[in-house]
């Protein structure tokens, strides 16, 4: 007991900080893919904050098994490191005793991203769906910068020379109007302010000093000139606000493991089952991958832990590379089963098992060698070939 305590403690650090490190680059990502969707849009605090929020569950989703890798490769390299291992080993604990803590972990940690990935996963995509076409309808604020032509406002070009951007005071403003078909004015003005009354999607402009040159009515080729001391415009701009839609239609990442099978039992009933072959098998697809993924995390664990007894090298710079290999290798599996299901090349099953399949055999390969090994294969040759480069090079530097 105290042997599996001490183990499931040396996992715990390398876990969290690696979970952290994964998420902190998939939100990176995601920040840089959506600053140019979000920016200039005026979107409040609170809505950037939940779309990230919302983003969060697919994240999770795969940053989880990545680090229960981390972990575990972490963990078992620091006491191979230490001679920990070696001395448990010769002790009389076996690698599979050593690797029992972790395995049991494992396991809850799967059943916990499985029931994640079937019933809060699907809401939480649903809801991004939902707010990420909300924010593609909300048009951008108006900008206005000093010196340079805004667009913002539809029909009208503003320009002013002068800008407080916290209150809206502008300062020598020249205004081009177009809204009234065929015809355009030219509004001036020595000082102006510009609010948005999001109430009323209206751009309230108040003008101070100032002429308006427009044709005149009965004649074009003749201009009216205006002066005013102050004038107020009220545009409308709709679009301008973040309105939230809802919708009852949900594809496939939105439904639960039990909604997609009974859809697919509809359709295989009411006899579409030729027609809607791709739409069933990419149900399927959907199906095995909430309980594949979660699987990943067991799987892992009959890597990474032989591997780091093996390997005698702990520190998450070296398990998170170690990991990422993995991990990548895993996932080109995953989705290339995912394109051949959906060409109707492979089975659904076999093309999101195939992965867990592949990394399990390894894993108890891996196993097999660290009961009859202290070190990995080849390891030496690897480092005895870097040596010889060494020298090479130092060889040749003098």
């Amino acid at each position: 007991m105290i042997l599996s305590y001490y183990i499931l403690r040396e996992h715990i650090a390398p876990f969290v900080f690696g979970l952290t490190l994964i998420v902190f680059i998939f939100t990176m990502n995601l920040l840089f893919q959506m600053l140019g969707k979000i920016a200039g849009k005026g979107l409040p605090i609170l809505t950037i904050i939940e779309y990230f929020a919302l983003n969060l569950a697919w994240i999770l989703a795969l940053a989880v098994p990545m680090a229960v890798l981390i972990a575990s490769l972490s963990a078992y390299g620091r006491m191979s490191g230490d001679g920990e291992i070696t001395a448990l080993r010769a002790s009389g604990v076996s690698p599979m005793r050593l690797m029992e803590p972790a395995l049991v972990a494992s396991v809850l940690v799967s059943l916990s991203v499985g029931l994640f990935n079937n019933y809060l996963l699907p809401e939480m995509n649903h809801r991004t769906k939902l707010l990420r076409s909300d924010i593609g309808r909300k048009k951008p604020t108006v900008t206005i910068d000093p010196g340079i032509f805004s667009f913002s406002i539809p029909n009208y070009v503003l320009r002013a020379s002068e800008v407080n951007q916290m209150n809206g005071r502008m300062k020598e403003v020249t205004i081009f109007d177009s809204h009234e078909a065929g015809t355009q004015s030219t509004i001036s003005a020595q000082e102006g302010q510009l609010r948005f009354v999001e109430a009323e999607e209206r751009v309230l402009l108040t003008l101070y000093s100032g002429e308006i040159h427009r044709p005149a009515a009965d004649d074009p080729e003749v201009y009216e000139v205006t002066s005013y001391d102050s004038a107020v415009f009220r545009i409308k701009t709709p679009g301008m606000m973040l309105r939230r839609g809802s919708s009852s239609y949900r594809g496939d990442r939105e439904l639960t493991a039990g909604e997609m099978w009974m859809r697919v039992k509809e359709m295989r009933s009411k006899g579409e089952g030729e027609h809607n072959s791709r739409k069933i098998d990419a149900f399927l697809v959907e199906i095995h991958k909430k309980f594949s993924i979660p699987v990943a995390c067991i799987v892992f664990v009959l890597i990474g832990a032989p591997l780091g007894m093996m390997a005698h090298r702990g520190g998450v710079g070296v398990s998170g590379g170690i990991s990422l290999l993995f991990f990548t290798i895993y996932w080109a599996f995953l989705v290339g089963g995912e394109k051949l299901s959906d060409r109707g090349l492979m089975s659904p099953g076999i093309a999101m098992w195939t992965p867990n399949i592949l990394f399990a055999i390894v894993g108890i390969w891996l196993i097999w060698l660290a009961k009859r090994r202290t070190t990995l294969p080849a390891v030496g040759w690897i480092v005895t070939g870097f040596r010889k480069l060494l020298r090479v090079d130092k060889v040749e530097t003098h």
